[in-house]
């Protein structure tokens, strides 16, 4: 069994997606890392496409990817339900401003789901012999 290791070869290319939610409404925050590091064990090179056109979501693949570090986050985003108004819109960015992700909880708004994705070439490397794959750069 070998220890496969993947991560974003440019800068700024792994993301994090939480997906909070409160009765029928969904928020999702969307936040950038400059790297982004997972790891996998397999008898064989996982079988993915290290050119990634179209992004790779880690947590919902065919490989039990263990997020090693996400590093130096770099910007955020916020994307809103449709039913949600700017007024409501500056409220929960006043809690999460205030008090993160327990500003967040302690107006009832739960974490249901994460998504962790890489976007552009990916590097993978064996880490038990050291030999590196990378997508088209």
């Amino acid at each position: 069994m070998a220890t496969w290791r993947i991560s974003n070869y440019y800068k700024k290319e792994a993301v994090e997606s939480q997906f909070w939610t409160k009765g029928d409404l969904v928020i999702i925050k969307n936040e950038g890392f400059r790297w982004g590091t997972w790891e996998c064990e397999s008898e064989e090179r996982p079988d993915i496409d290290l050119n990634n056109e179209h992004g790779y979501e880690l947590l919902n693949s065919e490989y039990s990817w263990d997020m090693i570090e996400m590093d130096d986050g770099c910007w955020l985003d916020w994307s809103w339900d449709d039913g949600m108004n700017e007024a409501e819109r500056d409220r929960i960015m006043q809690l999460w401003e205030e008090n993160y992700f327990e500003g967040l909880e302690s107006d009832g708004w739960s974490n249901n789901e994460t998504e962790h994705w890489i976007y552009g070439p990916i590097k993978l490397v064996n880490v038990d012999t050291g030999e590196e794959y990378i997508g088209d750069v």
